[in-house]
């Protein structure tokens, strides 16, 4: 590349003084590198002497595929440099729905104010969905709980929010004040989903017929009164007339990581990304009065 774009330059300048003034090298070292690549390519492409340099027929003619490839490579050596100074890029993700929909807003909103020029995608699916989707490869990373241990995925503690009992308003366990112990929950019509699942005490109240793992289609269930579930607090509605939350002893919390490959290296647009998440999560936690969590973990 280095000897095209000596060439090219000779050419446009129509001098090798002109050019070595241009490109900041001395005279001998472009006439060298134009000699070397007339010797490459096994024809003559300038004319010199003593006054003016020109361009022989087969010099003319490569003039402007020279150009060309010279400037598809400065242009590819910018886009190269943009994303990796974080001033381009794509960032795909996959996140549970309560976290895409309280807490990405205002991270998103600060990642694109520092990094204008990088583009998000955002898929929200559930815990299963989520860690799946990294294993695969679909995503740079993903935010949920977890939902089963992998060998392939690191999974890094972010914070965790209390479950609580969210039943409709006319439920006979929405009458009562103070926490509902689990046991209570073993005479009621239970509707699971995939975070219910992985209760510590799920075992204690039963099996149930009724599983709706998305959760818009679990509030509905909730508003027609067909039973009873446990959620997160960051997915109970903040403002509903028919339902209401109540929390629960003993007290569980639902874990919530950033998951990523083993041994892949992220791209500096999902890296920067991932620094954004860290950094604005503890205002995130405080806004939402979630629980921190610090520690490393290692699920495998």
């Amino acid at each position: 590349m280095r000897h095209l774009r000596t060439f090219v330059t000779v050419a446009e300048e129509g001098s090798f003084n002109g050019a070595a003034e241009k490109l900041s090298r001395t005279q001998p070292a472009i006439t060298l590198a134009v000699k070397q690549l007339e010797e490459f390519i096994g024809l003559k492409l300038l004319e010199r002497t003593t006054r003016q340099v020109s361009t022989t027929v087969e010099g003319e003619n490569f003039i402007p595929i020279a150009q060309r490839l010279v400037r598809d490579f400065d242009s590819a050596i910018y886009d190269l440099r943009a994303t990796a100074e974080r001033r381009s890029g794509h960032v795909s993700m996959a996140i549970v729905p309560s976290v895409a929909s309280n807490l990405l807003p205002d991270i998103i909103k600060a990642f694109s104010a520092e990094y204008p020029g990088i583009y998000l995608h955002l898929d929200d699916d559930s815990s299963q969905g989520v860690q799946r989707r990294v294993e695969r490869n679909e995503v740079d990373f993903g935010i949920a709980s977890l939902w089963k241990p992998n060998k392939l995925l690191n999974f890094k503690p972010l914070f965790a929010d209390k479950l609580e009992l969210i039943c409709h308003v006319d439920h006979q366990l929405a009458k009562k004040t103070g926490p509902v112990k689990i046991n209570e929950l073993e005479d009621t019509t239970f509707l699971d989903t995939g975070i219910t699942k992985t209760l510590r005490s799920r075992a204690s109240f039963g099996d149930s017929k009724f599983d709706f793992p998305n959760i818009t289609t679990l509030l509905a269930m909730l508003r027609s009164n067909l039973g009873v579930s446990v959620l997160p607090s960051l997915a109970i509605p903040a403002f509903s007339n028919n339902l209401i939350s109540r929390p629960l002893v003993p007290t569980q919390a639902r874990e919530v990581y950033l998951i990523t490959r083993k041994g892949w290296t992220v791209s500096p647009a999902a890296e920067a990304m991932i620094e954004t998440i860290i950094r604005e999560t503890p205002s995130q936690i405080r806004k939402h009065n979630l629980t921190l969590r610090t520690n490393e973990a290692n699920h495998s």
